[in-house]
């Protein structure tokens, strides 16, 4: 099983090239999308470290804004240059550049040994009870999907009014980081290229990278696959930021999960949490 890595990253560049070098023998390549805001530095780096990797290529660059439909544009990005690249790969997993592997190698070919054929994403119906439907305002489960959002730069706009769901499908949502095969990712690719209405639709929507891969899926011929996504993520403890920025204290729960991937993790405030998960998960 080979796993292309799309990785999302904004900042910190030595933490990505350690993801990168932490993955390799999982990987079959590496797609990085570098928000165009960022910090020439931050392209500079991993543009230098790529310059030895023959595995490590970059999506085209967009602006990225939290909540708006540049962060579908992104991840699109890298699905598309995946998908164009000669190397063969089996999944592809979508990680932010502050993820980590919480599992080594051999546990990481043998789960998807275990589970080939699974979609790994968290999507349920936004309708139904969840832990969207009682929050305020747009983020209110059905009202981020189905009212009208406008955003100019990092200003948004919640409009209350109603609008038909695309194409009378169920809305779905869940975390924005997956692991999709690569079938699934193709057949995503090509249906949005072919319908076009559904970027119109999801241009508007509030948060559209944890609704719109979620209901493509979910309305997809891989519906009946659908498995929990594979990324420990703590939204209970913040510290003070949410979802929180894991550190040492969260080794032992990091160490019991049966997840993949952790998020989130800084590289000076989660140092010796990385260390020990280099050291004691990982063997490395």
């Amino acid at each position: 099983m080979k796993i292309a890595y799309l990785i999302l990253g904004h900042a910190y560049p030595e933490h990505i090239i350690r993801i990168i070098q932490t993955l390799r023998p999982t990987s079959a390549v590496f797609v990085v999308h570098v928000d165009e805001r960022s910090d020439p530095s931050v392209m500079q780096a991993l543009e230098t470290y790529a310059g030895s990797c023959d595995d490590v290529v970059f999506a085209k660059r967009h602006r990225c804004y939290w909540g708006t439909y540049s962060l579908m544009e992104a991840t699109f990005a890298c699905i598309q240059v995946a998908l164009e690249q000669t190397r063969p790969f089996d999944y592809g997993m979508l990680l932010s550049g502050q993820d980590y592997p919480i599992k080594n190698a051999a546990e990481t070919a043998a789960f998807f040994e275990r589970n080939a054929g699974m979609e790994f994403i968290e999507a349920f119906p936004l309708a139904k009870h969840n832990r969207w439907t009682e929050m305020a305002g747009p983020f209110q489960a059905m009202d981020k999907v189905t009212h009208w959002h406008l955003s100019l730069r990092s200003r948004r706009f919640h409009i209350r009014i109603r609008r038909s769901f695309y194409n009378g499908w169920e809305p779905q949502g869940g975390s924005q980081w997956w692991c999709l095969s690569r079938a699934a990712l193709a057949w995503m690719w090509s249906y949005v290229r072919q319908h076009p209405a559904i970027v119109r639709y999801f241009r508007f929507v509030f948060i559209p990278d944890e609704s719109m891969v979620q209901t493509l899926v979910a309305n997809s011929p891989f519906r009946d696959k659908i498995a929990q996504d594979l990324h420990y993520i703590d939204w209970e403890r913040p510290n003070p930021g949410s979802p929180r920025t894991l550190d040492d204290e969260d080794f032992d729960r990091l160490a019991s999960s049966s997840r993949l991937m952790a998020r989130k993790l800084h590289p000076e405030k989660s140092s010796r949490l990385l260390d020990r998960i280099d050291r004691e998960l990982l063997k490395l």
